[in-house]
């Protein structure tokens, strides 16, 4: 098959698409149409790969929720932490990294649950809470003389224990406000940002918040990483599991798909 012009715009198209996470095939008649090309044509899905291996970037996932990609840090669609709100300074980058893994370490602590087609709820007070008994699980591990084996993760557990849960502002602009000097401010930070490119939902009854498929695929894709598998082996162990009821698995149906 000779790919034609039509052909290479519907990929463009596909690639525009993939990289709004907050757009769904349900709500788009085009983006179901390109995603079934690519789901169906081999000829097209095997361009839309070329061009996007060109792009430093990979298809994960081409299911109902959208062509969700994998990207590695050359890409022009890489997310960096340094972009979150108050993250542009090495303390910001060291909490909405470590909160950021803990999440995925959180909802997602055995290769059962990252198998598992279903979404996490995650209580942000309570989050908190248990991301501080971690910090004291690693305390132990360093009192133990038994390394992390990740210094930007030492250097941030160290950092999150220090800092108070909630700190809120008394002067300008942010009085009445959570301080970014706080740790509850970085968890509610981090899950924002994670609404804003399609992995998660805040809950309506406010304070929880839901962990989409594409957080999923991603935390998926990133299960080798050296902080993710440490603190999910940690959090796997009945002692950090006991202290840590707010992952509450939900029905699939439960999640927006459309």
């Amino acid at each position: 098959m000779t790919l034609t012009q039509n052909d290479h715009i519907d990929i463009g198209t596909l690639i525009a698409y993939a990289i709004q996470p907050t757009q769904r095939p349900g709500r788009s008649q085009e983006y179901r149409r390109v995603l079934g090309r690519y789901r169906t044509e081999s000829d097209f899905r095997v361009a839309a790969d070329a061009v996007l291996q060109g792009l430093h970037a990979r298809a994960l996932s081409d299911g109902d929720f959208g062509l969700v990609l994998g990207v590695s840090p050359e890409s022009p669609f890489a997310y960096r932490v340094g972009d979150m709100p108050n993250a542009g300074h090495r303390i910001g980058r060291l909490m909405a990294g470590l909160v950021l893994v803990g999440v995925a370490a959180h909802a997602y602590p055995t290769p059962a649950d990252l198998e598992e087609e279903r979404i996490r709820r995650v209580a942000d007070v309570e989050f908190e809470q248990w991301m501080r008994t971690m910090c004291e699980r690693l305390q132990e591990h360093d009192a133990a003389g038994e390394p992390v084996p990740d210094d930007g993760l030492n250097e941030a557990w160290r950092t999150y224990h220090e800092m108070p849960s909630t700190l809120v502002g008394d002067k300008g602009r942010s009085s009445g406000r959570l301080s970014p000097k706080c740790t509850l401010y970085w968890v509610r930070n981090v899950l924002g940002w994670l609404v804003e490119h399609g992995m998660a939902r805040a809950d309506s009854t406010g304070g929880t918040w839901m962990l989409t498929e594409r957080f999923r695929v991603q935390v998926k894709d990133m299960a080798g990483e050296p902080a993710y598998t440490f603190l999910a082996d940690i959090a796997r162990r009945p002692q950090a599991r006991s202290s840590s009821p707010t992952v509450q698995p939900v029905g699939a149906d439960d999640e927006e798909r459309v």
